[in-house]
């Protein structure tokens, strides 16, 4: 697939009333935001700034754009951290968030979205970008040939390596380290599949969420400041820019804790099952469809990495699997 470049709008005027836009291609695809608000504006590019300049799917040159419409009423902040969001699925394609200050609904069937936010919700501006503006782009934009897979991803050069696990076994840690070490950022959580007309590995640069007890690592960490999640947990959010053009050959690594760090070479099949037996909330949406493209992408190369307990340790292990993607070989 040979992406074509498209010129993208910034915070022009439209529908004539008061409106500005911007528009980014998120995963290879047109997404125009609206707003009523410079500073709604602002975290859109905080969130998909990256995005700017980058090609636009060949499948997708000249057409609409996905739209986001953002409008900001008046609102006082609540005391105390952001509430969490609230997130119900209405069928057929609908997607509704509700939180104190924040009313906003997602229709994939017309690739829209509107919300209206109080400037009170939006004083929190790290929360608004995640639960909001990002949560309502990546549901249309998952349903439209992206199918998510809850991974971490690196890359260097043009390969990536997925890094796959349960919650808290350390992806976004790893990611971190990698990043510190030069490898570029596809992800650090969720990896988006395309299959047609050709297959892809897009990730969601921009922002890497640590633990707070990370600082352990990675001391000039100290300071940062942390966000309420969707989930809940509290979050230290780092940006982390990196590529942002779907990637052609990519393997996977399944991440585990045991007594003795090492590598360990996998099947597809396994790989496949470890990551779509027990999928979580929301990526369970995709569980008739997501398997096929987790077994190509772990034929070209799988394995099963165990920590050792410092992050920095583990990263001249992921280098070497990627030199195995890049040589076309396996690793045993």
């Amino acid at each position: 697939m040979t992406p074509s470049t498209a010129t993208l709008r910034l915070s022009v005027p439209v529908y004539g009333r008061g409106l500005h836009s911007t528009t980014y291609p998120v995963l290879g695809i047109p997404v125009r935001y609206e707003s009523d608000s410079a500073e709604v504006l602002q975290v859109a590019e905080e969130a998909f700034g990256g995005w700017r300049g980058a090609p636009v799917s060949a499948e997708w040159a000249g057409a609409d754009p996905v739209a986001v419409r953002i409008h900001l009423t008046l609102g006082h902040e609540l005391a105390g951290p952001p509430a969490k969001v609230r997130v119900r699925l209405r069928e057929p394609g609908g997607l509704s968030l509700r939180a104190p200050g924040l009313r906003a609904f997602a229709d994939v069937g017309r690739r829209r979205a509107v919300a209206r936010v109080t400037t009170g919700m939006l004083k929190h501006r790290a929360h608004f970008r995640y639960a909001v503006l990002e949560a309502m782009t990546l549901f249309i934009l998952t349903r439209l040939d992206r199918e998510p897979i809850h991974a971490a991803a690196v890359v260097r050069g043009g390969t990536a390596l997925l890094l796959a696990g349960p919650g808290g076994v350390g992806k976004s840690t790893l990611t971190y380290a990698a990043r510190r070490a030069g490898l570029g950022v596809l992800s650090e959580d969720c990896v988006f599949l395309q299959e047609a007309p050709a297959p892809r590995v897009w990730g969601f640069p921009g922002f890497v969420h640590l633990h707070p007890d990370a600082v352990r690592w990675f001391p000039e960490l100290a300071g940062t400041s942390a966000l309420i999640r969707n989930n809940g947990d509290l979050k230290l959010a780092v940006r982390s820019e990196g590529p942002v053009v779907g990637v052609e050959r990519a393997g996977i690594c399944l991440l585990a804790r045991g007594p003795v760090p090492g590598i360990q070479r996998l099947p597809a099949a396994e790989i496949e099952r470890a990551l779509v037996e027990n999928l979580e909330e929301g990526f369970d949406l995709f569980a008739g469809s997501i398997g096929p493209r987790v077994r190509r992408l772990a034929e070209h190369g799988g394995w099963r990495l165990t920590l050792p307990a410092s992050p920095a340790d583990a990263v001249p292990m992921l280098a070497r699997m990627l030199d195995a993607l890049d040589a076309g070989q396996s690793m045993e």
